[in-house]
């Protein structure tokens, strides 16, 4: 699992490229258009697809555009959350460079013109969450109070150890069955061979939700 650990961001001005200017003028073009055009939809993350611009209207008030913008170099991204006024100065070149928050990891590209969020680089991987066989499994369990689970523990054997499960699911179609408990502290989810003998543990935190 990962955890977010945003690192200091280097503040620079950066000048604005041609291709995301051009790209901005066929975005201005679509806000103009929307007012005509009932067909016309930009309240979708992925709305706006423009050569390496994507992104849509879906953030706040002052600021409800948002878009990566994907570098040919190096794969770095640029986040933006922009005006529609801002728009139109990058379209029209009233606006040549903008004050970007740049991440400091070399050959990383990340910058984005809010100082909020994070790229790749601000999340690390927290050794107490996360997927784990026997033997490591047997530690992290032992951390979390639970000592009576091993390798050889079956489905029946975590359940009496550990009572009902808040879920459970798997057994067909070539799913592992697995059984899952909300803790105070954690959720731990176990997934059986088909010997029915565990095969994996996986740790997430409490609040985990998919695709959080």
């Amino acid at each position: 699992m990962l955890r977010l650990r945003p690192k200091s961001k280097e503040v620079r001005k950066v000048e604005i490229p041609a291709d995301l200017r051009d790209a901005m003028q066929e975005v201005f073009r679509l806000i103009k258009e929307e007012k005509r055009d009932p067909d016309v939809v930009l309240n979708f993350d992925d709305a706006i697809q423009i050569g390496p611009l994507c992104g849509g209207r879906v953030g706040t008030e002052r600021r409800p555009y948002q878009f990566t913008y994907y570098l040919n170099r190096n794969g770095g991204q640029w986040r933006l959350a922009l005006h529609r006024c801002d728009i139109e100065d990058i379209a029209d070149g009233r606006l040549t460079e903008m004050t970007m928050y740049c991440c400091k990891t070399p050959n990383c590209g990340y910058m984005s013109n809010l100082n909020e969020g994070g790229c790749k680089c601000d999340y690390v991987r927290n050794p107490d969450f996360g997927h784990f066989v026997f033997p490591e499994a047997r530690e992290k369990l032992a951390q979390r109070g639970i000592t009576t689970v091993s390798e050889t523990s079956t489905k029946q054997d975590v359940l009496a150890a550990l009572g009902p499960p808040d879920l459970s699911g798997g057994g067909t179609d070539g799913i592992p069955v697995w059984v899952k408990y909300h803790r105070d502290d954690c959720q731990v989810h176990f997934e059986f061979k088909k010997s029915r003998q565990i095969s994996m543990v996986t740790i997430m935190e409490k609040d985990w939700e998919p695709g959080k």
